[in-house]
């Protein structure tokens, strides 16, 4: 039976990756990351790098950053035919994805290509840990407890959508996990201290990579920041606390 394996690999430190993520690597011979620019690094591939042994053939597939629909198919069905190529050779492939493979992930994409073109391939899932999780551990902040909700989402585009989603948060006691923050983050910072949450919120940057920043976003003006940057806000606290 013909089947491959995608994993995430978590944020970026090494240590993260899960013994289910190690194995699949250890015991494939193929390796295969996604690249945002032919002939580009792929960030997938360094955090996984300690166990890509000399032995194994390595697989860039390229994604694209853009937006177009068209171009976007197409990658999706390039890489997915190049997987199944592989993998009918006989290879034991794996794709690696940044990351959790379920949460805004190439590997779901991908995954969704292979079940609807190469349906008789069993592809296996393998999660890995989220860039929030791993900033909330490290800044001691629970992201839920018992009843409260939480929201995870990318920043809207605007300061309105953004407003109204946060004072909702507030009245439903929801801890809202914002992604993808970026040059954002210049109009987020000012709405942020008009709405007095800046002291009650977490700016993380390049987690688990080289230039990590975990700090109260109270800490920072509102210049741009890298496009991996997330902010977790937590405006309530349960009752009842140690």
């Amino acid at each position: 039976m013909k089947s491959l394996t995608i994993t995430g690999v978590g944020p970026g430190d090494p240590s993260l990756l899960t013994l289910a993520a190690v194995e699949a690597i250890q015991e494939s011979t193929v390796v295969s990351y996604p690249v945002s620019i032919s002939g580009g690094e792929s960030l997938a591939e360094q955090i996984a790098s300690k166990w890509i042994t000399k032995d194994k053939k390595k697989l860039p597939l390229f994604f694209p950053m853009v937006e177009d629909r068209n171009i976007l198919k197409s990658a999706w069905r390039i890489a997915g035919n190049e997987l199944i190529k592989m993998v009918e050779k006989g290879e034991r492939v794996v794709f690696l994805s940044q990351g959790d493979i379920s949460l805004f992930s190439t590997g779901s994409y991908l995954s969704k290509e292979l079940e609807k073109y190469h349906p008789d391939c069993v592809v296996n899932l393998i999660p890995g840990v989220t860039s929030f999780s791993a900033a909330a551990a490290k800044s001691r902040l629970p992201i839920a407890f018992q009843e409260e909700q939480l929201l995870i989402m990318p920043v809207p585009d605007s300061p309105e959508q953004l407003k109204v989603i946060l004072t909702e948060a507030a009245l439903k006691k929801r801890v809202v996990v914002l992604l993808k923050l970026g040059r954002k983050w210049t109009w987020v910072q000012p709405l942020l201290k008009e709405l007095k949450l800046l002291e009650r919120s977490i700016f993380a940057e390049r987690v688990g990579c080289s230039g990590e920043q975990i700090v109260s976003a109270s800490d920072l003006s509102s210049e741009s920041r890298p496009y991996f940057s997330l902010l977790l806000i937590r405006q309530n606290w349960p009752l009842i606390m140690p």
